[in-house]
């Protein structure tokens, strides 16, 4: 009997056993099947966010693309408008030559730099919204001659930037030093300094020369170094008006004179040196007096007919 009653007791106790077993086996089945159901959950809900972020960084980079394709087409839009620009240009000056407009041009130009005080100059034409021509060399070296502790090729970008026509002078300037020897040594001067003007002003390209000291000083070379500047597609250009800063100058008031009294054509190509102080002190009111008297000032370019190709 109580052997019976032992065994009962085993039977319960091991039953009872099994039952937590089973309760704790099923809650520990409900629990896990929440938790998956929530991993499940955050899983799908990551999913999609980064579905959505997917698309958007697909956006993006189209867009990036797109401005990319457009950035690579900046160069030839700019071209464009420019040819554009300078066909009017052209038009205009053609009918002021043949008695059917009686506008007048004047082109601004600026020889042998670029210098320190360059800036000035640009400014003062940023002032007066004037875009002019600058005619580089790079005879001072890698710093500018007015300033030795600033590297004057930095003027480069500032001339694309403020939208003035950058020409060639030859890398040497060296009137007395063999420049003129030969029309080989003029090209490869020329040639040098169009090197230059690439690598610093974001690979601008000039195709307008003017001779140091005028073509005039090439003298009987002129001819086989005009020959040379063709076959190179380069023209170039003098002047007709100067306000003689280029030579000795004692006032403000001798610069004034020497300008006014040399203007007098219909298209005037302006020799400025952008070292000089008188001309610096002076360019607002010369730019004014143009004005004044009729003259659109403009920048100069390869199809102009001041250009002898």
């Amino acid at each position: 009997m109580g052997k019976r009653i032992t065994e009962s007791k085993k039977f319960i106790i091991t039953e009872t056993i099994l039952l937590i077993l089973i309760i704790s086996l099923l809650n520990t089945s409900y629990y896990y099947k929440n938790k998956i159901s929530s991993i499940d959950k955050y899983m799908i809900d990551e999913y999609n966010s980064l579905k959505t972020k997917q698309k958007d960084k697909e956006k993006e980079l189209t867009e990036l693309k797109n401005y990319y394709n457009d950035y690579g087409n900046i160069d030839n839009k700019i071209n464009f408008i420019k040819e554009e620009y300078f066909k009017y240009i052209k038009q205009l000056e053609n009918d002021i030559i043949n008695g059917k407009s009686n506008k007048k041009i004047a082109y601004l130009t600026f020889d042998d730099g670029p210098y320190y005080n360059t800036y000035k100059v640009l400014d003062i034409l940023d002032k007066y919204n004037v875009k002019a021509t600058f005619f580089t060399t790079t005879t001072n070296g890698t710093y500018c001659y007015d300033n030795k502790s600033y590297e004057c090729f930095k003027l480069y970008p500032e001339y694309v930037k403020r939208g003035h026509t950058i020409a060639n002078h030859t890398y040497t300037h060296a009137i007395r030093y063999g420049l003129y020897s030969s029309a080989e040594s003029f090209i490869k001067a020329v040639k040098d300094q169009e090197e230059h003007v690439k690598k610093y002003a974001y690979g601008y390209i000039t195709n307008i020369v003017r001779f140091p000291g005028g073509s005039s000083t090439a003298r009987n070379l002129k001819s086989s170094i005009v020959e040379k500047l063709r076959e190179n597609h380069y023209g170039y250009v003098d002047w007709n008006g100067s306000d003689g800063d280029g030579g000795m100058l004692y006032s403000k008031e001798e610069t004034w004179n020497n300008f006014t009294s040399t203007i007098n054509e219909k298209i005037e190509v302006i020799l400025y040196h952008d070292y000089s102080r008188y001309t610096t002190a002076i360019l607002p009111e010369m730019i004014t007096y143009l004005e004044e008297n009729g003259y659109i000032l403009l920048p100069l370019f390869y199809e102009s007919n001041m250009i002898k190709k």
